[in-house]
Parts: structure tokens; C-alpha cells; sequence
């Protein structure tokens, strides 16, 4: 029809519009005519197509936590659809309804289809019965459906996904095999401290929208190290089982084992946002839009749509097998255990007495660091010692922990000699030669002089090298002498100074009541407050005006300019506005000893006004209309006020 439109168009000027009427008409007609043949056609196919009520599972044989589809399939048009029991399984999405109809060879075939989607939680042979629906006239019962679940195989695949989902949507994408939490350990096996690296990843093959973590995995048993991982999931592409996933480290960490034993580490829970395909939902008879559903348009431009789905994810705990360090460990052992260097030095060689000395003792290398407690000192008698200062710096990746761990001790000789400081010896276990590995160090020798004898009684217990500089020069000490005390002898009380204090709250009272008292009286008598307020209003006005006369909006200007003249006579003179006129005007203003001259012109600013208002026209330009408004409110002012 919109061909032949577009052909009678630049023919309308020769064709009258009864005539265009009469050719359409007939195509109007025929078009109703296909349309119903067309209903018709489909109503008939309808009923007379053969009616059957299936169920149909994507796999009769699954393991505890896997994922099942459940379809009912119904052919023509069914309604009051009534599902089975599904009290030996999850339901994690469902139901969900899609609608299809094909035309083939001119065969009509309508297809109602709803799916569930079900999660196995213990194993055993279930039986799922019919569900039951109305097609036409008639009940239809579906077959029963068999399902064997076995015993988990350990979710090599990363853990499966638990409870119910929130969504309705159709979940094809569900399944352990699609997106799922999982945890790995560099090793199975370790020796008591040594550093294992734990990775959590996530994998995918969907598109995903977001991810949290609800629930950090305990380190029951553990001292952990966190590896920095990037804010924003950094994902790649990894083959596993033959399958390509979309792979991103979440969490990753070394751990220390602190005990020795099988020890389990938790799984970590969290959920995802999957966006995934589905196909539309249809819940219309109307043959046009069944038509639009067909598989020939079963692409993601005509029949999918994409909906956002959220699935809880939990990955697989991880076991390991701890063992105990071998027997034979030195006594200057501590439970060091990796490859670690031990250097011991003091700050200077000589000093005097009564003056602090820094003993530091750094341990440095690859290993439980952060765990190594600080090494025994045997300090000699002459010295005083404090409790070390200990500074770790670390850093964790996925070959371990490395860095350095220092002690310092703050030492003060109170004698003078010259002094040997024993040095312990450092051990550790290797794990490389997987035995242990002892480092001794030279005696330390300290020359001490003589120093300042003053402070020599002086103890000073609890104070680190930062809070003790330089010992008898930072501390006040108790003065033994009496001290003597001195009276002020100009006291506050009793001084002019308090006089006036005691008098101010008096006096500040009185102020606020006098201004109070005068603004109540200003404001009962309103035209006085008017009169007093007369020029400061037409100023105000007149400022306007001017901004007006600027802009070139001449009827707002010429208005203002008015109100200006007679507001300000009106409030200065008050006279009330059902009184005002020329004549009330010039008489109050004569009153008052104004000039004649003076009524004279305002008189005439008032009539140039009016005249340009409403005249249209006026010998003087808006300009100086302004001015002469100025000119006159400005000398009426000096004269009521002279």
C-alpha cells in the first residue's frame, strides 16, 4: 500500500481526492479479508494439532552440588500449569517460560515450554513426578523423571555454588562448569614454618558484571602474608581440563604454618553478578507476535535478551600435611626457618661514660622473618640496658617473603674500661639443604671513657633511643634547695579592671533595652518609619531605573521612574496612596516651606512620565528624565530636611 501511495502522489494535484478514496478502497477490503482467512487459518491448525505434556532433563546422572535443567514441554496452548515436588533439590532459578510457534509448508506448531533449574544436595536415586497442566478442554500429565546423584568427585572444577538464587531468569548458564571459586596450594606438604603460597581465582565463562567477597577463608593454624593484588580484576585466558576459561587471581597469600599435623585452610565465599543470554519470554496468543518468535529468528538480535543474574560462588578447602622440624636443631635456635643472613654491629666503637650506645642485630633474607624473635644479648654488669626496638621491612610474591628484620638495643656504660660484649649465635633451618644451618659471630669491643660524674646515680628505666638524646642534658632534676615564693601584689579583685568587668553586664542590659524600646516605638508608628525611610527607598528605585534605562527597556524604566517620584513624596510627606495627587502633594510640600520652583518641577518630572507612558513620545530623552528624577527627589530632601 505504501508503494502505491508514494506512486498516486505527484499525480494528487491531477487526481481529486474522491478518486484516490476509491482506489483504496477495494485494497483496504482485501487486506481485512487476508487477515481474517489468516486467523483462521491458524486456528484451525491449532486444534487440530495433536496435544502431548513431556519432561525432559539435561542429565539423569549428576554428583552432589551439580546443576540440573528440568523442561516441560507442553504442544498447542496450555494454562493452570501445576509443577512437581522438588524436595530432594535446590531450586536455583525457575520457573521460566518461553513460547515458540513455527510455520512449515504451511504447517502451524505451537510449543509452551517451562524450565526449572535444580541443584543436587545429597546423594541417592530421586524420582521427580508429573506436573500437571489444562490444554484445551482437557488435563494433561507429564511423564516422571529419574535422577541418580552421586557422591561429589571433590569439585575439582572449584567448589559448587550453594543455596538459592535470587533470580528468576532462564539460568542456562548455571553450573559448577561456568563460574566457579578455586583454590590452589604450591605445595601439599610442608615443613613447621615454611612459606606456602595459597592463590584463589576465579574463572569464567560468562560475562560478569561484578564480584564481592563475602567471606575470608580462617587461618586457623596459620600466619599469613598478604600478596598485593591489583584493585581492578586482571583477567587472562587458561586451558583447564581442555576447557578455555577466563581466569583472574581474587586473593592471594603466603601462609606459615604454626603447628604441626594435617591442617585445613577454609573455603572463601563470595557472589558474582553473571550477565547472561535467554531467550525472550512469550505470554501472548497473538499470532503476529508468536510469528516474530519462530527459530528463524532465533538470534540475538530477534529472540535473546540479557538479563543479570547473581550466583553465589564457594570455593574447595585446602589440606595440609605439616611436618615437624628434624630433631637435632642448635641451641641458639628460635624456629628460623629459609635462607637468612645474621650481622650484628654497634653504632661507634668508643664513647664515654653515661653516654647511649646502639646495639642492632639485622636478620635478612627469605623466610618466616616477621616471626623470629629477638636474639639474647648477655650485656655486662657496667651496663645499663633497655627491652630492643624491633623494625621489620617485608615484602610478600608468589616466590615468598623476603626482606629484613632488625633488633636495636639502647645500652648506656656507667663506668669507664674497656668492655667485651658477647655475641650469641644465629640458626636456622634451610630449606634447601633441609638441615640446619648455624652463623657465629666475633665479640663485640666497646671503649668506654670517662664521662660527666654528675649524672652517674642517675637510672633512667622504660626509655627508647628516639626519647633519650643526650643523658643529663634532657632531664630536669629534683632541686634539693628551698625555694622562694613570690605574692603578686596587684590582685584583680578590688582593681579597676574587676569594677568595670562586674559593671559591664549592667551596662550592656541597659543598651539593649534602650535599642529595643526604640525600634518597638519606630515600628508602631509606621508612617513615621515610612518618612524616615522615604529617600533610602527612592534611591533604591532609582538604582533600578538605571539599570533599566541601560538595558533600553523603556516602559519598565519610565515605571520605575515613577514609582520613585510619588513612593517617595507619599512615605516622605506621609500621605496615604487613596490620597495622593497633585494637588494633596504641592499642599503637603508647602507645608513644609518647599519652594515653589521646586513643586514646580516635580511637577513637571511627574508629567514627562505620564506624557512618555502612555503618549508613546516626549520632548525629553529617558535620560534625562533620570536626571531630572535625581535632581528633584535630591533638592525636596535638602529642603524638608533644612
Amino acid at each position: 500500500m505504501s508503494y502505491i501511495y508514494l506512486l498516486i502522489e505527484p499525480m494528487r494535484s491531477r487526481i481529486d481526492q474522491k478518486k484516490i478514496q476509491k482506489l483504496f478502497l477495494p485494497l483496504q477490503r482485501v487486506k481485512n479479508l487476508v487477515l481474517l482467512l489468516f486467523c483462521l487459518f491458524i486456528s484451525v491448525q491449532s486444534h487440530a494439532e495433536a496435544e502431548k505434556f513431556t519432561a525432559t532433563v539435561s542429565s539423569n546422572n549428576v554428583a552432589v552440588g551439580d546443576q540440573i535443567q528440568i523442561t516441560f514441554t507442553v504442544t498447542g496452548n496450555g494454562g493452570n500449569f501445576r509443577p512437581p515436588s522438588f524436595n530432594d533439590f535446590n531450586v536455583l532459578a525457575g520457573p521460566s517460560q518461553s513460547n515458540q510457534v513455527q510455520i512449515i509448508n504451511g504447517s502451524f506448531s505451537q510449543t509452551l515450554s517451562i524450565t526449572y533449574v535444580l541443584q543436587a544436595v545429597k546423594e541417592g536415586t530421586f524420582k521427580i513426578g508429573s506436573a500437571e497442566i489444562t490444554a484445551g478442554n482437557s488435563k494433561l500429565m507429564s511423564n516422571t523423571v529419574t535422577i541418580v546423584v552421586s557422591k561429589s568427585q571433590g569439585n575439582a572444577q572449584g567448589g559448587s555454588q550453594q543455596g538459592k538464587q535470587g533470580s528468576g531468569s532462564d539460568a542456562t548458564f548455571v553450573g559448577s562448569k561456568n563460574v566457579f571459586l578455586r583454590a590452589s596450594a604450591d605445595k601439599s606438604s610442608a615443613y613447621l614454618g615454611e612459606g606456602i603460597v595459597v592463590t584463589y581465582k576465579l574463572y569464567t565463562k560468562v560475562n560478569l558484571v561484578n564480584y564481592s567477597i563475602d567471606k575470608i577463608p580462617a587461618m586457623s593454624g596459620f600466619w599469613s602474608e598478604e600478596i598485593t593484588l591489583p584493585q581492578q580484576l586482571e583477567f587472562h585466558t587458561e586451558n583447564l581440563d581442555g576447557v578455555s576459561y577466563k581466569v583472574a587471581d581474587v586473593k592471594k597469600l603466603v601462609v606459615f604454618p604454626q603447628r604441626s599435623g594435617n591442617l585445613q585452610l577454609d573455603p572463601m565465599e563470595g557472589e558474582v553478578i553473571a550477565r547472561v543470554q535467554v531467550k525472550r519470554q512469550t505470554h501472548t496468543n497473538d499470532p503476529f507476535d508468536q510469528f516474530f518468535n519462530d527459530p528463524f529468528f532465533s538470534n540475538p538480535f530477534f529472540n535473546n535478551s540479557l538479563q543479570d543474574v547473581k550466583v553465589p560462588l564457594k570455593s574447595q578447602p585446602i589440606r595440609i600435611s605439616v611436618k615437624d622440624l628434624p630433631p637435632g636443631a642448635p641451641a641458639s635456635f628460635n624456629g628460623a626457618v629459609g635462607r637468612l643472613s645474621y650481622d650484628v654491629s654497634l653504632d661507634k666503637k668508643e664513647t664515654k661514660a653515661h653516654e647511649p650506645v646502639t646495639l642492632k642485630i639485622k636478620i635478612s633474607g627469605k623466610g618466616n622473618i616477621k616471626l623470629i624473635d629477638a636474639p639474647k644479648i648477655t650485656f655486662p654488669p657496667d651496663f645499663e640496658s633497655y627491652d630492643p626496638k624491633e623494625s621489620s621491612s617485608v615484602s610478600a610474591s608468589a616466590a615468598g617473603v623476603s626482606g629484613s628484620k632488625t633488633f636495636e638495643y639502647l645500652i648506656i656504660p656507667r663506668n669507664p674500661g674497656e668492655f667485651k660484649i658477647p655475641v650469641s649465635s644465629f640458626s636456622f633451618f634451610d630449606l634447601d639443604k633441609k638441615q640446619y644451618q648455624e652463623t657465629s659471630q666475633q665479640d663485640l669491643i666497646l671503649k668506654v671513657g670517662k664521662g660527666d660524674e654528675s649524672v652517674s646515680s642517675t637510672v633512667v628505666s622504660g626509655v627508647s633511643k628516639s626519647d633519650l638524646q643526650i643523658l643529663g642534658k634532657d632531664i630536669r632534676f629534683i632541686k634539693t634547695n628551698e625555694p622562694a615564693f613570690i605574692q603578686s601584689t596587684s590582685p584583680l579583685f578590688g582593681s579597676t579592671l574587676f569594677s568595670v568587668l562586674a559593671a559591664s553586664p549592667v551596662l550592656l542590659f541597659g543598651l539593649v533595652l534602650f535599642v529595643r524600646r526604640r525600634s518597638v516605638a519606630m515600628n508602631s508608628n509606621q508612617s513615621l518609619l515610612k518618612s524616615q525611610r522615604a529617600n533610602r527607598v527612592a534611591l533604591k528605585r532609582l538604582s533600578i531605573a538605571k539599570k533599566l534605562l541601560a538595558t533600553n527597556e523603556k516602559e519598565k524604566f519610565l515605571d520605575e521612574m515613577f514609582k520613585a517620584l510619588w513612593g517617595f513624596v507619599s512615605d516622605r510627606m506621609q500621605i496615604p496612596v487613596s490620597a495622593l495627587s497633585k494637588e494633596t502633594a504641592a499642599q503637603a510640600l508647602a507645608s513644609k516651606n518647599v519652594s515653589e520652583d521646586l513643586i514646580r518641577q516635580f511637577h513637571e518630572t511627574i508629567d514627562s512620565c505620564e506624557f512618555a507612558r502612555f503618549a508613546g513620545s516626549t520632548g525629553d530623552s529617558n535620560e534625562v528624565i533620570y536626571q531630572k528624577g535625581i535632581s528633584v527627589i535630591s533638592n525636596i530632601e535638602q529642603a524638608l530636611k533644612g
